[in-house]
């Protein structure tokens, strides 16, 4: 069984409640219609009931399976107010919530937050700023995360690999360019996040240009930084750099560049880069050039679990990623 397969059969044997703030999105409706057919989750669209059933009716979707809370319907909207208010402060006041609920992303996390749904996801019609301001603002961070982060889970047809074909890349999605403390936190959240998808024990290369002192700059030093704090931090996991991508993960490189002993060099199945920059350009070309499927980015140090996918994706990539949401849900 494959590596999504798996995805699908877990997400089926423990479906959760996902909610869809793109409801009139043609992509977004179609796959999310799939996804409830499938049994992979119970999906809510969040918004103008009005407005959803017309870009439903107008594209030919039927929503039968489909679950609409109503943006307008305000005594829902003062019963969540309620109910978080009486939440411990995130990061929003409920005040602020307030005017900001007739927002369908808002609305959509005021769910997640006071328990009316497990997973909120979006991404099609939302930037990535806007997503992880909201996200930070109701749902918070889970304790003791510094940054939240993003990982894209890459699944590449035809590699063979001493690690599998299965790869976590973080975090081309909200650290722009993240601190010593920061890598730190992202490998920590990576680490645990691939493990918990594909059952596998994560082996982490923190990326750079250089390898083991190759090169020697402020954005090197950066990178040995984060692997040092990382490992003070959680000796539990196997976390090893700054390695450049290929002594990461292929193990002829490694043996001829890193001259030290490492249960990572030339086996890491979760790649750290050094910035968003590094991180975005990579997981792209990829996309466009290597046979295989991408997933998420999934985020990662949030308290309650959210899914942003790219404003890109496919129908049969935003389907994929609800089965994502309900596993991600499950693991929480």
């Amino acid at each position: 069984m494959g590596f999504i397969e798996t995805m699908y059969e877990k997400a089926r044997e423990n479906r959760k409640r996902v909610v869809v703030p793109e409801c009139t999105n043609p992509s977004m409706m179609r796959a999310a219609v799939r996804a409830a057919a499938d049994g992979i989750a119970d999906v809510s669209f969040v918004g103008d009931a009005d407005a959803c059933m017309s870009a439903a009716e107008a594209n030919g979707i039927d929503l039968s399976g489909i679950a609409i809370v109503d943006i307008c319907d305000e005594a829902y909207r003062n019963d969540l107010l309620e109910r978080f208010a009486a939440l411990p402060r995130r990061g929003f006041s409920s005040k602020s919530v307030a005017k900001r609920i007739e927002n369908p992303l808002y609305m959509a996390l005021l769910m997640e937050a006071v328990g009316d749904a497990d997973c909120t996801f979006g991404g099609l019609d939302t930037t990535t700023s806007e997503f992880v301001m909201a996200t930070q603002g109701i749902i918070g961070l889970a304790p003791n995360v510094v940054v939240p982060s993003g990982m894209l889970i890459m699944e590449i047809d035809g590699y063979e690999g001493a690690q599998g074909n299965i790869f976590g890349m973080s975090d081309g999605a909200i650290n722009v360019e993240p601190s010593s403390d920061h890598l730190s936190a992202i490998a920590l959240a990576s680490c645990d996040t691939f493990t918990a998808l594909t059952g596998d024990a994560a082996r982490c290369a923190m990326l750079s240009y250089s390898t083991d002192g190759s090169g020697n700059s402020p954005s090197v030093q950066k990178v040995r930084e984060g692997v040092e704090k990382a490992r003070t931090l959680r000796p539990d996991l196997k976390i090893d750099g700054e390695f450049q991508a290929d002594a990461a993960i292929v193990e002829r490189v490694a043996a001829k560049k890193v001259k030290r002993a490492s249960d990572v060099a030339g086996r890491a199945n979760v790649l750290v880069f050094p910035d968003a920059a590094a991180a975005n350009i990579a997981t792209k070309l990829i996309q466009q050039f290597a046979p295989g499927r991408s997933y998420g980015p999934i985020y990662q140090g949030f308290a309650q679990p959210v899914l942003d996918c790219s404003r890109g994706d496919t129908e049969d990539r935003i389907y994929s990623n609800f089965a994502f949401c309900s596993v991600m849900a499950s693991a929480n």
